[in-house]
């Protein structure tokens, strides 16, 4: 049994006297909407994004028609159970992250299902991401709050998802936020918004960002 994020996080040894780099998973450190893409071919089915989310995004090729809500759930359920172990690695991700690690700790926290939380655990360490992992549900910005409550340097959230930006800013309001995807896909479809401190386009620049900030 995964135990719940704040448990999770009482368990993470938390460096205050050193910057820190909280970084998400989906479409930041790895790809989804690629892999689900080829998920979805080989069973009839298409991703055709018009926005930031899934539930109308699912075309039967047969029909060709947009499938229903419950059969996009249980098409994005069934990849997550399959394929969250071998999630590819955006490109420039991993070397970004231990060029950061060298200045700043990393924790990486992500709304991975709980019955999911090993599979990613594997896919990290696959990958060659041996950061501290948090799995969380809803809104990150209480988990954010209370783990840079024990921090004193300076602090990055980098997320692609509008709306836990927004949380970060309500929950932890000088920590900075980095609106960003690693995935040109996806970061055509990131709607606007005033709550981000930084949006990089890009993993390089990003990490000349982080080393002003964290300098």
């Amino acid at each position: 049994m995964i135990a719940p994020t704040h448990e999770q996080i009482e368990r993470i040894t938390i460096i205050s006297d050193q910057p820190l780099v909280l970084v998400d998973a989906d479409e930041v450190l790895v790809h989804f909407a690629r892999p689900f893409m080829d998920y979805l071919r080989d069973r009839d089915y298409a991703l055709q994004l018009n926005g930031y989310t899934l539930h109308d995004a699912i075309l039967d090729t047969k029909s060709n028609l947009t499938v229903d809500s419950q059969t996009a759930q249980d098409l994005v359920v069934s990849f997550i159970r399959e394929e969250t172990h071998r999630q590819p690695a955006t490109e420039g991700a991993i070397e970004s992250m231990h060029h950061i690690s060298k200045h700043a700790q990393i924790i990486i926290i992500s709304n991975v299902p709980r019955y999911a939380h090993e599979a990613r655990l594997q896919n990290f360490q696959e990958l060659n991401l041996p950061f501290p992992f948090v799995s969380n549900e809803g809104q990150k910005g209480p988990a954010l709050k209370q783990i840079c409550d024990q921090v004193q340097k300076p602090a990055i959230f980098i997320d692609d998802n509008a709306s836990q930006i927004a949380s970060a800013k309500k929950f932890v309001p000088n920590l900075y936020r980095f609106y960003f995807s690693g995935c040109d896909l996806v970061r055509n479809q990131m709607p606007t918004t005033d709550t981000y401190t930084h949006n990089p386009k890009s993993w390089n620049e990003l990490v000349g960002i982080c080393h002003e900030l964290l300098a």
